[in-house]
């Protein structure tokens, strides 16, 4: 937060300092920025992997999936769903009434969640460090400084970094899978062509 205080030129808050204003006003566009930026984005650093088995024994009657599962109390987002030996994604499922629903009775599930910086924000990577003040920054420029122009400053900075921040998870994560028969909507929609179901 002293970070973001000092890119809009306010002076810097103690330790002991929850009571004033100026803290009030930086704390709420702390949390503000922690639930924006990892609630809408996905980075190496609010995903997880959970292993789930089905929650019932007999099928659902509201649904055409067999098994359902409780998703993990800290879920956000789901980036994808694999077979329980990691072989195979999962691409018939749903969700409903805050469950998800598959024909599967064990599946791994990879998801983003939004971190608790509170306890947690020593392993956050520079990038995104910089992104967070950029964004509690821009969030406060006006009512600390009073000054629209920093404000559009600091918001053009905040954009760039998310753009950066984007392109590093992208250089991080794994190369492309190669486009087959399996994963192709093109090929499969070109397969099917004219069939009725």
């Amino acid at each position: 937060m002293n970070s973001a205080l000092r890119k809009v030129g306010s002076y810097h808050l103690d330790t002991t300092d929850t009571t004033s204003a100026t803290y009030q006003i930086v704390h709420q566009a702390y949390l503000d920025a922690v639930l924006e930026i990892f609630s809408e984005n996905i980075f190496n650093y609010n995903t997880k992997k959970a292993s789930l088995t089905a929650v019932n024994s007999t099928p659902a009657t509201d649904t055409q999936y067999e098994y359902y599962y409780t998703l993990p109390s800290d879920y956000n987002l789901l980036t994808y769903l694999t077979n329980k030996d990691n072989t195979a994604v999962v691409t018939d499922y749903t969700f409903y009434d805050n469950q998800l629903h598959t024909n599967l009775k064990e599946i791994c599930m990879y998801y983003t969640f939004v971190p608790d910086l509170s306890t947690n924000a020593t392993g956050l990577p520079a990038f995104l460090n910089r992104l967070m003040v950029l964004h509690i920054a821009q969030a406060i420029a006006i009512e600390l400084s009073g000054s629209e122009n920093r404000h559009e400053i600091l918001h053009v900075q905040y954009v760039k970094a998310l753009r950066r921040a984007r392109t590093l998870e992208g250089r991080q994560g794994s190369a492309q899978s190669f486009i087959h028969d399996g994963n192709s909507r093109i090929i499969g929609t070109h397969n099917t062509y004219g069939s009725v179901y």
